[in-house]
């Protein structure tokens, strides 16, 4: 019986939308954790409040969705029109006289809907997320190791002190025994050793300091005598005490507002932005190069009209080293020499000024067509992998899974190939974006075709069919 064809549409968006939300956030959750692994070592161990974390780990999963996004859809297009081509139930629609343009049609809307709100997402909220997000990484990664001294272990996280503690006891762990301190603040090195017995250790109420109180212990500090024959004997000064009291600085260790922004890269800007600020750097970059022009030319008279040309060359004649002593002209030679290579440094750096210059601002036209490359993307892979999964009537996890994460790794080489060409300036930022998309969408039109005229081409019964055709061929031939 046949499906009213709203109850259809009802069905298959139904059909197609679970599978992409479990895919995405799969996608999402393997992405953040890629991420959290790569800056560990800035992480860990920094004293940072767990909601930190979970803040930048927040920003983090807005980062990764222009990657995730595009394999959600072709991994839920192949499971679900696998699913319906293993379940025969694509064969029952079109054997009731709807064609396979119709039966995707809804899910087609909703890809294009899924388009556009990725070109929203990527052009105002990514660009917010690696702002905080940097910005938050940043001063994470700069807070020092958190205050930690264990016992047996030399600890060095207090700037110009090592302490040893032999032993912690009590109900806090702040009583300790066997107490052994250097204090190298000195530029000479360790030019002092405190050892105490016993001690108490406590942080201040404000927490602005750490206080060590030393019971029965010495301190030995080396002296420097100003004679260098009285250094030999290597003289010291050892005090001795029944208490004392020992106060470390932690203001290093303040945290401070985590959430300072740094200032706007390309990747924290939206198209609008990207362009006013590519304009501005291509306004330097002919500034510079006015400026580099005109003062060779002011060196050089280069710019000198006819006449003023003349006059120089009325100046200095043709022969005139002949004309001088053999030290004039060797000093002329020699100076001539010293400033064509000095002239050629500062061409090579020039130069590669002007290469950087060009890449920054080749960088900022890249991440503005990222922006509507993603769209276009998206909608592509879409059309790989709804046609695909029809012709393959596989669904579940299995074949699917392979099958777009071959297609998925093919088009991740290309655009990052691609896009690092446009980097490098070989090719223009647009062609750098661009042509990983232009070359998957004949594969897109080819593979809808062949699956809307139910083709078996990627069957194993067509391939041997195919075989045993050549082989009629060839035995005929015969």
């Amino acid at each position: 019986m046949r499906l009213p064809i709203k109850n259809l549409d009802r069905f298959l968006l139904k059909t197609y939308i679970r599978p992409f939300l479990g895919s995405f956030l799969v996608m999402v959750f393997f992405l953040l954790m890629q991420l959290l692994w790569k800056f560990v070592d800035d992480l860990v161990g920094r004293g940072v409040e767990w909601y930190y974390i979970a803040e930048l780990m927040f920003y983090w999963s807005a980062a990764v969705v222009p990657m995730a996004l595009p394999l959600a859809v072709l991994l839920s297009s192949l499971m679900t029109f696998g699913a319906l081509g293993e379940n025969n139930e694509l064969a029952s629609l079109k054997a009731s006289g709807i064609s396979l343009y119709r039966i995707i049609r809804p899910i087609v809307a909703f890809i294009g809907v899924l388009s556009i709100g990725a070109f929203l997402f990527y052009n105002y909220v990514i660009p917010v997320a690696n702002l905080k997000g940097e910005s938050l990484l940043l001063n994470i990664s700069r807070q020092k190791p958190a205050l930690n001294i264990r016992q047996g272990v030399f600890y060095g996280g207090i700037e110009g002190y090592s302490i040893k503690i032999g032993e912690k006891y009590g109900p806090d762990n702040n009583l300790l025994r066997n107490i052994l301190i250097y204090d190298h603040r000195d530029q000479n090195g360790n030019t002092k050793v405190i050892v105490a017995e016993s001690g108490e250790m406590y942080t201040t109420e404000d927490e602005l300091y750490l206080v060590l109180e030393l019971e029965n212990g010495k301190s030995y500090e080396d002296q420097i005598p100003p004679k260098r024959q009285d250094r030999d004997r290597m003289p010291f000064v050892i005090n001795a005490f029944e208490t004392a009291t020992i106060k470390f600085s932690l203001s290093d260790f303040q945290t401070g507002d985590l959430r300072e922004e740094r200032r706007k890269d390309y990747n924290m800007l939206n198209v609008i932005q990207l362009l006013e600020a590519a304009d501005t750097l291509k306004g330097e970059y002919d500034k510079r190069n006015n400026d580099i022009v005109s003062n060779l030319r002011d060196r050089y008279f280069f710019h000198q009209h006819a006449e003023d040309a003349i006059k120089m060359d009325s100046l200095i004649p043709i022969d005139y080293l002949s004309r001088v002593d053999y030290p004039s002209a060797l000093r002329a030679v020699q100076n001539g020499v010293r400033i064509a290579r000095l002239n050629k440094e500062q061409i090579s750096t020039v130069g590669l000024e002007f290469t950087w210059r060009k890449r920054v601002i080749a960088r900022h036209y890249i991440e503005y067509h990222k922006k509507f490359a993603l769209s276009a993307i998206v909608l592509i892979l879409f059309f790989i992998g709804a046609p695909l999964g029809a012709i393959i009537r596989k669904g579940g996890m299995g074949v699917p899974v392979v099958v777009s994460v071959i297609i998925f790794i093919i088009y991740h080489v290309l655009n990052i190939s691609i896009e690092k060409l446009g980097r490098e300036l070989v090719i223009s930022p647009m062609e750098g974006i661009w042509l990983p998309p232009l070359i998957l969408f004949p594969f897109a039109l080819l593979i809808t075709r062949q699956a809307a005229n139910d083709s078996g081409i990627l069957q194993a019964e067509f391939y041997k069919q195919l075989g045993m055709r050549i082989r009629a061929f060839f035995t005929k031939k015969k």
